[in-house]
């Protein structure tokens, strides 16, 4: 019969998956995460005020400025349509959008306080935010769009040129980085991230999602001989008095660029989870930069979200 050694079996309960520091993560929980980020950035840039009877409201999206602006005649006077022809195309849908907008009035009070705790997202100081993911996705942006990751690593690292091998070490260590932040990232997703957005992350889906349907028509009908102007993110800029450049794309650019890229980090998670503590070269290729051909390369997918990131950045975010 064996004989048993405490200090092995020490080592071995303190080894084992149970007693890992690093908390388990939920996919669910980071898959909801990320549609929440993508909401709630949509939600932040299309958010105005408008003026009904004796009440402000809030707006979003330009709803209510273009369901009363198109029966009182007083829409901006920047968007030029054919009132009668927008109006009776979307007069049902305006007003279901309103109804909706309504009701779901305390879900954006929720997923205010959800951004800025989970995120560090928008001006609700209820609670707590987490300023270090706004840390780790610049941080994630910054290492996509350095130029050594546009190479074709395992092609670069046969050459025999000392200059080369420089640089190929370089990138590997940039792998390195990548690799560590999007499980800082996934994991901050998973620990903030929560089940209980499901419904409101739906709901407010289905709404954007409608809402966007609308600013797209009404750009298709605006009156205009400059293209710029019939791009639905101008029609929304002029709906709510803000400029495009600064106070709408860096937001927009957050929920569809950024959205895919948080998405690409969890798919990149799912991919390697078996072997997270392997941060070996071949590896790392094998991960990020599979096969031989460059476009389905993570490397190279990530970095066509992230380059947009780069030319519009939330400057006030964190």
């Amino acid at each position: 019969m064996a004989i048993s050694d405490p200090v092995q079996d020490f080592k071995n309960i303190l080894n084992s998956g149970d007693f890992n520091i690093e908390s388990q993560i939920s996919e669910q929980e980071a898959t909801e995460a990320i549609t929440l980020f993508s909401v709630v950035n949509i939600m932040l840039g299309g958010t105005s005020q408008r003026r009904v009877g004796n009440e402000d409201k809030t707006d979003v999206l330009g709803v209510l400025t273009l369901f009363y602006g198109l029966q009182d005649k007083s829409l901006p006077s920047q968007i030029v349509v054919r009132s009668q022809d927008v109006w009776t195309a979307l007069q049902a849908l305006l007003k279901d959008l309103r109804d909706q907008l309504d009701r779901l009035g305390a879900d954006a009070i929720f997923l205010a306080k959800e951004a800025k705790r989970q995120f560090n997202l928008g001006r609700n100081n209820d609670v707590a935010g987490n300023t270090n993911f706004p840390v780790l996705f610049r941080r994630y942006v910054d290492i996509v769009n350095d130029p050594l990751l546009s190479l074709d690593i395992r092609r670069e690292d046969q050459a025999n040129s000392f200059t080369d091998k420089e640089k190929i070490g370089r990138a590997y260590d940039l792998l390195r980085d990548l690799k560590d932040v999007i499980l800082q990232l996934v994991r901050s997703l998973s620990k903030y991230g929560t089940v209980a957005t499901n419904q409101a992350n739906a709901d407010w889906a289905k709404y954007e999602a409608q809402a966007l349907d609308v600013l797209k028509i009404v750009a298709q009908k605006r009156v205009s001989d400059d293209l710029d102007e019939l791009n639905p993110w101008s029609v929304l800029a002029d709906l709510t008095s803000k400029d495009r450049d600064t106070m709408i794309a860096p937001y927009v650019v957050l929920g569809r660029n950024g959205g895919n890229l948080l998405g690409l980090a969890l798919e990149t998670y799912q991919k390697d989870k078996d072997q997270l503590d392997n941060f070996d070269r071949q590896h790392l290729l094998d991960l990020f930069q599979a096969g031989n051909d460059e476009v389905p390369f993570f490397t190279t997918r990530m970095r066509d979200q992230a380059a947009v990131i780069k030319r519009y950045p939330l400057t006030t975010w964190g």
